[in-house]
């Protein structure tokens, strides 16, 4: 492609892939529709424009003039820095979530486009990505997004397990409806706030000795941190929520399995033995498929 005409295909492309319309790009460049037309059909912008031109489009002018950088030239780390501390706070989240649905579906062999996250799903839809040396599945409808990268280790995730005993114990505990209950109710508190078992009791209406039960379980998980209080002469026992990171997402997640994940916004599967291992590392035996058409067979 001429190169005139490569810069005028990334301007229109990058122009619209932001939403702007011709006179929004020239009011924030202080310049005439007019102008940006003539841009994107037959003249360059003035040469102390070009920097100010690749900021509003929140781009690069090698992008923008089609310069392929060498990926040994390029710091991934430092581009991204950049992008996520010059994003304000109330915007992060947002921009981080565009730049992991990008990064999944990166990985998917059936196509080169960009993978640009929407603002809307008509259905509850998820990202995953499946691969022997990956998993990774993101929700991506704006209501609550999410996204969860496991890199799989040689010898699969099911080592990392060992005595499964308290994995057991945390999911039969979860299996209580009191229990998300009591879980959800801590979780919704400030920092540093403690409850009694009784006041718990009263706000969500189950039994004293049933919250009690749940409540110590949490706390030999480490979800619950306790102390004492000396109150009128009476020792009293106070419990606080460690706002637990990864308990918060096995909830959310499960959630998700349980509304069953049909809507797949890329679902890559380049996988043959998935995140688990034989104990014994043997591998197991690959399915046949069936061979394809030969030469005019009908």
């Amino acid at each position: 492609m001429e190169k005139n005409s490569v810069f005028r295909t990334n301007l229109v492309k990058r122009r619209k892939a932001l939403g702007l319309t011709q006179e929004q790009l020239a009011a924030r460049l202080n310049v005439s529709p007019q102008a940006v037309s003539k841009w994107e059909n037959s003249s360059y912008p003035d040469g102390e424009l070009l920097p100010k031109l690749a900021k509003e489009l929140n781009t690069s002018l090698d992008s923008l003039f089609g310069v392929k950088v060498m990926d040994s030239e390029r710091d991934i780390e430092q581009i991204i820095n950049d992008e996520m501390r010059s994003t304000p706070s109330e915007k992060r989240s947002e921009k981080f979530m565009k730049i992991m649905y990008t990064a999944l579906c990166a990985c998917n062999p059936n196509t080169d486009t960009v993978g640009r996250l929407r603002e809307s799903f008509e259905h509850e839809t998820f990202a995953a990505l499946k691969t022997d040396r990956e998993l990774a599945v993101s929700r991506l409808s704006s209501d609550l997004r999410y996204f969860c990268f496991l890199e799989i280790p040689e010898n699969g995730v099911n080592s990392y397990f060992g005595d499964t005993t308290n994995m057991v114990r945390l999911f039969n505990t979860l299996a209580d409806d009191d229990a998300i209950k009591i879980i959800s109710y801590l979780g919704a508190s400030v920092r540093n706030k403690m409850f009694s078992a009784e006041i718990i009791s009263e706000k969500l209406d189950i039994p004293l000795e049933k919250v009690q039960h749940v409540i110590d379980r949490l706390d030999r998980f480490g979800l619950v941190w306790r102390m004492s209080a000396d109150i009128s002469g009476s020792p009293v026992i106070l419990y606080g929520y460690t706002h637990q990171i990864l308990l918060a997402l096995i909830l959310v997640m499960a959630k998700s399995i349980t509304n069953y994940l049909q809507y797949m916004d890329p679902n890559v599967e380049e996988w043959t033995q998935g995140a688990f291992r034989r104990e014994n590392g043997e591998q197991d035996e690959v399915v046949p498929q069936v061979p394809w058409w030969g030469e005019g067979e009908l």
